[in-house]
């Protein structure tokens, strides 16, 4: 199968090398791989009980994948929250485009005629504050399963949110929130007067080569811009291989390199709130180890888009989330992150 860039190939020893970042490359340096590492983490993804997927992509090549139970490499699934990572790329393509003035504009202006009794203090929150988890409202969903759902389950997915007390000053203090970021969705659609999913369907999927896919909406018909993004393990590899390579993608710049550093540097610390996850971008998980700078897109129940730039490595993992209880769902997460930070990353030098 070839699709420009992705040239499928099984090969463990010798890679071809497909330039996928800004900076110049040694081409005389071959590429260290422990295959007997690499090998033995697959091997170990073969007793993990909810894993659909797994795809390393090494220099643009996807060079080891294996699927399992209901997972393929071009059947879509719903990452969860790795759509907040597709989230703020749409916004910084709209901001590329003049949709949207800057990440500073206050979201005020978007909501003034959509919500009741918008309070100056929440009329002033930033489109960066929203990206970067600091709104500021009442929120609690990182150690309350209900958090979501009630929210989630409500007959105004918007106005739920509003409704809900600040209770720190927007911009100051992480807070993982997927009503917040669901808020740039209606931001994107308002200022656009173009639905999300139509907006990402010309602007960043066409562009990648991605088919369009269900995208979940809340009750006033906006795609949930926090989470029901169903794509598929090759898509996503795709809008890793997007963010490694600044915004470029076959040759073609779809979002402005400045949104990218923005995107993978870390704007807050999270004080730890995520294994593997010290920081928060613009929808995105940042760290560092052994490897350099990391940063993943990440959903729950184990969906991960992990991405490497040092090594120009981008990892991806579907797990089964639907219908499990959530302790099987965190451990799906965590030894799926776990195997590849600690097993998979580490047979790349």
């Amino acid at each position: 199968m070839k699709n420009n860039s992705f040239l499928y190939k099984s090969i463990l020893t010798s890679l071809l090398f497909i330039s996928v970042c800004a900076c110049s490359k040694d081409s005389s340096t071959e590429p260290r791989i422990d295959e007997l590492k690499l090998n033995n983490a697959f091997s170990q993804a073969d007793q993990f009980s909810g894993l659909k997927s797994l795809v390393v992509s090494k220099d643009g090549v996807i060079i080891k994948e294996q699927f399992w139970r209901t997972g393929g490499a071009d059947k879509p699934h719903d990452v969860r929250s790795v759509t907040k990572t597709v989230m703020s790329l749409l916004i910084g393509i709209a901001i590329d485009k003049g949709y949207i003035q800057s990440a500073d504009q206050t979201i005020g202006e978007y909501f003034q005629p959509i919500v009741t009794n918008l309070t100056e203090d929440k009329a002033n929150i930033k489109i960066r504050d929203l990206l970067t988890m600091s709104s500021g409202f009442i929120w609690n969903e990182l150690t309350q399963d209900m958090e979501y759902y009630n929210w989630i389950s409500s007959n105004n997915q918007v106005q739920y949110l509003f409704n809900r007390s600040l209770a720190a000053q927007p911009g100051q203090t992480f807070n993982y929130n997927t009503a917040a970021l669901h808020l740039l969705s209606v931001i994107l659609t308002r200022a656009t007067n173009i639905k999300t999913e139509d907006f990402a369907k010309q602007y960043l999927f066409d562009q990648l080569g991605i088919k369009q896919n269900y995208w979940e909406k809340d009750r006033q018909g906006y795609n949930n811009g926090g989470a029901g993004l169903n794509i598929t393990p090759h898509d996503m590899i795709k809008i890793g291989q997007l963010i490694l390579n600044r915004g470029k993608f076959d040759g073609k710049q779809i979002v402005s390199p400045e949104w990218i550093d923005q995107s993978v540097a870390i704007q807050k610390s999270t004080n730890n709130a995520q294994l593997y996850g010290p920081g928060y971008g613009y929808g995105l998980w940042i760290g560092q180890n052994e490897s350099g700078n990391y940063a993943f897109a990440n959903g729950w129940g184990g969906q991960f888009i992990v991405i490497i730039p040092k090594l120009n490595l981008v990892v991806t993992a579907t797990n089964n989330w639907s219908d499990i209880a959530t302790i099987n769902a965190n451990q799906n997460w965590y030894q799926t992150i776990d195997l590849i930070m600690t097993q998979i990353v580490p047979a790349f030098k």
